[in-house]
């Protein structure tokens, strides 16, 4: 009766024992995507294993692997580090439980900055957009995300993260592109176009009653270069007659002559209009 009591109670404890047992179910691996942009990058991954009940298994063993080592491998603690450009997936593995991670390394091993063919000259405010290329290490074309710009003298020209070159005063200045290990500089000279004159090949024109009409006029900068979307000031002799807004359109509001002026800065001209 004894044994049969002793026996009983051993079977009990072994599958209670069974029961409590805790078994890797799911694997996460936190990031599930990691990009690296210079050779030797690298990025630790934190992994949670979790068993059946979702609780986390703090002391669990974890395998990591890569498929592609050539791209990216990892060590023992999950350290990735990147050897070429490419793509790898990084796995995590305790018992029948995996978990991924997919790795890009995009590394950028040259990059080129120009200027387009309007060059750095124009008007304040003028915006010119930079030519910006770069070659990987399989010297294929790079992918350029992430790229940081910087003017060496803001005051004269200042660039946003895309490339774009605020023109702002007549001087010097170079402009820096930097991705990872790469760099490319650019010397700029900014030269700031003013209006000198404002060109009126004819000095009487007509617009017809109530139809607005655009004035044919030219504002020439102090390079003999037309300018275009330079603010303007216009005016009438004669409102009841001609009235003109900021771009230089007409509208003739009754029949007569009036005499319009154009200024863009300190250059002006003057049309005379005749309402028809």
């Amino acid at each position: 009766m004894r044994g049969k009591f002793w026996g009983g109670w051993a079977l009990a404890t072994v599958l209670l024992a069974a029961a409590g047992c805790s078994k890797p179910t799911k694997v996460e691996v936190r990031p599930d995507h990691v990009v690296l942009r210079e050779e030797g990058g690298r990025k630790n991954l934190l992994v949670t294993v979790l068993d059946q009940k979702g609780r986390p298994m703090d002391k669990a063993k974890v395998t990591f692997a890569s498929s592609a080592p050539d791209v990216a491998e990892v060590d023992a603690s999950g350290v990735v580090k990147a050897k070429s450009s490419g793509e790898a997936i990084i796995s995590a593995a305790c018992g029948k439980a995996t978990g991924t991670s997919r790795v890009d390394v995009k590394i950028v091993s040259s990059l080129k900055l120009a200027l387009p063919n309007s060059g750095s000259v124009g008007p304040v405010n003028t915006v010119v957009p930079l030519l910006v290329s770069g070659k990987n290490d399989q010297g294929e074309p790079a992918d350029l995300e992430g790229i940081v710009f910087s003017s060496s003298v803001p005051q004269v020209a200042a660039v946003d993260g895309r490339g774009n070159l605020t023109l702002l005063s007549t001087g010097d200045t170079v402009i820096t592109a930097t991705l990872g290990k790469a760099t490319a500089t650019l010397p700029v000279k900014v030269q700031i176009e003013v209006p000198a004159a404002v060109k009126v090949d004819k000095s009487t024109q007509e617009v017809r009653l109530g139809e607005p009409s655009p004035l044919d006029f030219t504002v020439l900068s102090d390079l003999g270069r037309p300018m275009k979307a330079v603010p303007l000031t216009c005016t009438s002799s004669n409102e009841k007659i001609v009235q003109v807004d900021a771009n230089g359109t007409a509208t003739g509001v009754g029949r007569g002559t009036a005499v319009v002026t154009i200024a863009a800065g300190t250059a002006k001209n003057t049309i005379r209009v005749v309402v028809r």
